[in-house]
Order: structure tokens, then C-alpha cells, then sequence
């Protein structure tokens, strides 16, 4: 056995769920299996916000405010979204480069959003 698989092992032993948690990412059934707010997800994490401090609450009201109340239900709508309303949620602007770019490109590759979304984070 690796060096770095115990290493890593160790810590999944030590953190019960995270093993299903990380398997639900891989399946694309984060966020209920909502692409767009998976794809929020990944835009307030790649700023380096704390993740559950700031990402996961704003995550949720973004899903509140946008998806729930039916407003945006696709990467096509996320992509063509007002930014100046999205930024309504996060005061931070350097969030829109890539909520403005994923959701856009994600959008152009193909009609299957899980599949896309999961060959994206192969990369």
C-alpha cells in the first residue's frame, strides 16, 4: 500500500460519511443532482472562500432565491443570467468570471449536464 493511500485512509476513517458524501460528488447527486447549483458550487469555491462558512449558505440562498422560485432551471439560463441580479446573493466580484464562463461553456458541450458536469472535473 501506498504511502499516500494510508495517509489518505487514515483520514477517511476518521470522518464517517465522507466516503458516501465524496461518491454522491462523483454521481453528480450534490445539491439534490442540480447541475446549476452544482456549477454555483464550484464558481464560490474556485474564489477560495471557506467552504462551509460561505460557499454552503450561499449556495442555498442562491438556490432559494434563483432556482426554487424557478427563475433559473438550466446551465443555458445560468449562462444568460443577469449578473448585476445574480451579484444580489455575494457581494465578492471576482465570483462572476466564473459563474459567467462554467455555466456558459457547460452549456455548449452537450444536453446531457451530469455527464458534462462529471467529464469537466476530470480535467
Amino acid at each position: 500500500m501506498s504511502r499516500l493511500k494510508r495517509i489518505v485512509d487514515s483520514y477517511m476513517r476518521k470522518v464517517p460519511g465522507l466516503r458516501e458524501h465524496c461518491e454522491r460528488c462523483l454521481r453528480t447527486e450534490r445539491w439534490g443532482g442540480s447541475v446549476v447549483l452544482m456549477v454555483v458550487d464550484a464558481a464560490f469555491t474556485s474564489i477560495g472562500l471557506n467552504y462551509f462558512t460561505a460557499v454552503v449558505p450561499k449556495v442555498e440562498e442562491f438556490s432559494r432565491k434563483f432556482v426554487e422560485a424557478g427563475r433559473i432551471r438550466s446551465l443555458k439560463e445560468l449562462a444568460k443570467a443577469d449578473m448585476d441580479e445574480l451579484r444580489k446573493v455575494w457581494r465578492n466580484r471576482r465570483i462572476g468570471r466564473p459563474l459567467g464562463k462554467y455555466p456558459y461553456y457547460l452549456s455548449t458541450v452537450g444536453d446531457d449536464y451530469k455527464a458534462t458536469l462529471r467529464n469537466w472535473a476530470k480535467c
